[in-house]
């Protein structure tokens, strides 16, 4: 063998969350890591650049905005004109800089290997994406399509052991690895009828590059991306029209929940156009789009945001040619217990194998992938019940079964809700709307499923997933003592209502 060739334990393709995660894990296993990141310069993926963590740092700033203009008392608080993105995020950079650093110096600490190569990327609007906001459960409709992907990944598989890395240099680089696990996650979908130029067009990526904050905005698409967008920009200020589809707004949630949202959305001043199909977006001029749908309707604004769904980072990888079998849209086919491709050695992880498309999921998929490959599995698995969060504002949880699944399955079941006006942090906050609702059986009360909307839902709905994973009942809630005063303890009023419920005499 070429004595250039240097071998490794494991290769780690993707730095984002999975990567990440899946790197270090195998570094605390004492095993030879190299983590290969396409991007010349930084680490972290799009989670950290691009998507989740910019994203909701700029919602955070709008929701902190929002609560002093509440909290104000008698004091009139507004934006400056021009406000733009950036202005709006200046701790953004910040907290990129500040995960990034933390990120290097914990690879250097572990003596992970880490290989930057050199991006070819060049977007294709005809790509097929991957289904928008995989839905929890549902798998995604099969087409007919394949993929079209022009990324050229810095590193391809010449054979399941060998991996060829173009870094920028006269030659690429080649090494060898026992195992490999491939995280290189997904990008926003661009549909052909939408021209983006990063000016008046933009995706779920570079909308948070744009330089001055719409008079009026279209988003297409009422996934979680195009939801949670719709309402930032809404409280910024700016009227929203919100385009999709389908007659139900996130038709996987439980439907008291959705229609709760929409009503906070239309408070909010965003237009839902719903059962609505897109024709083509033409620019007209520097300030004006025009975005025209199927029905004739054409909708004014300044800026369009398609937030189509997500495309997979697979093609150029070179893995249909050592047998590495892809799905639908591209998407890497797994054992769901171990992340075992149908190649033996190489694991995939994250956003690249679909659903449920989570960081946090992501992490423990990398975790169970390393321990795999290594003989150390014992119980190691993703949780029955996830818990979602949903960034909307009002942020919304959830964890467990719907009531629409609970009917569709002949379960019986019974709801306790607690009304966030009930509790006194909420009303220190000024958040008098939301609700938490317990599903539970009428005989033996065990939890069955939560569901909130309200301030904090998202981080709330943890309490609710560590009780349906111990298979507890709602009497956990009732004889619980929790901080005074807290929202959690929405959760006592709401499973006292349940009871109540069971035990009211007509």
């Amino acid at each position: 063998m070429d004595k250039k060739i240097k071998h490794f334990d494991i290769a780690v393709i993707g730095s984002g969350p999975a990567g990440e995660k899946a790197a270090m894990q195998a570094s605390k296993l004492r095993k030879s890591v190299i983590l290969i990141e396409k991007d010349p310069v930084h680490i972290g993926g799009s989670s950290l650049h691009t998507g989740t963590i910019p994203s909701k740092s700029l919602r955070e700033t709008v929701v902190y905005l929002e609560l002093l203009r509440k909290r104000a008392h008698g004091v009139t608080i507004s934006f400056k004109e021009n406000l733009t993105a950036n202005e709006l995020m200046k701790h953004k950079d910040w907290v990129i800089e500040d995960q990034e650093g933390s990120f290097r110096r914990n690879l250097k600490k572990t003596g992970v290997e880490l290989l930057h190569g050199t991006p070819q990327f060049q977007p294709d609007s005809e790509q097929v994406g991957l289904e928008e906001e995989i839905t929890p459960g549902k798998p995604a409709e099969k087409s007919s399509k394949s993929p079209v992907n022009k990324i050229k990944g810095s590193a391809v598989f010449k054979s399941p052991k060998l991996i060829e890395i173009d870094t920028g240099g006269e030659e690429p680089i080649h090494i060898t690895a026992d195992y490999t696990v491939i995280a290189t996650g997904s990008r926003p979908h661009r549909p052909s009828w939408a021209k983006f130029d990063g000016v008046n067009v933009f995706d779920s990526d570079t909308i948070l590059q744009i330089k001055n904050l719409p008079k009026k905005l279209t988003i297409v698409g009422a996934g979680v991306i195009g939801c949670e967008y719709a309402c930032i920009f809404a409280k910024l200020g700016i009227r929203v029209n919100l385009v999709s589809k389908d007659y139900n707004i996130l038709p996987f949630i439980d439907h008291e929940i959705a229609d709760m949202l929409k009503e906070r959305m239309r408070e909010s001043r965003i237009t839902l156009r719903f059962g609505e199909e897109m024709e083509a977006i033409r620019v007209t001029s520097k300030d004006c789009v025009e975005v025209q749908l199927k029905s004739g309707k054409i909708l004014p604004c300044s800026s369009v945001m398609v937030a189509a769904g997500r495309s997979s980072n697979t093609v150029g990888l070179g893995l249909e040619a050592i047998g590495v079998k892809l799905g639908n849209r591209g998407l890497v086919e797994v054992n769901r217990e171990t992340y075992q491709t149908s190649v033996e050695n190489i694991y995939a992880v994250g956003d690249v194998i679909g659903f449920p498309g989570l960081a946090s999921t992501a992490m423990l998929q990398a975790r169970i992938a390393i321990l795999h490959a290594f003989g150390g599995l014992e119980n190691e698995r993703l949780p029955e019940n996830l818990a979602f969060g949903i960034w909307t504002i009002p942020a919304i949880g959830m964890v467990g079964k719907t009531e629409q699944q609970l009917t569709d399955a002949k379960i019986p079941y019974e709801v306790g809700i607690g009304h966030f006006s009930e509790v006194s942090r909420a009303r220190i906050m000024g958040e008098h709307n939301g609700i938490l609702k317990l599903l539970f059986d009428p005989k033996t009360l065990k939890l069955l499923g939560v569901h909130a909307i309200g301030p904090s839902a998202m981080e709330m709905i943890h309490l609710g997933q560590s009780v349906l994973f111990f298979g507890g009942t709602i009497k956990y809630f009732m004889n619980s003592v929790f901080n005074y005063p807290t929202l959690d303890q929405v959760y006592q009023v709401a499973a006292f209502n349940g009871i109540n419920r069971l035990t009211f005499d007509l």
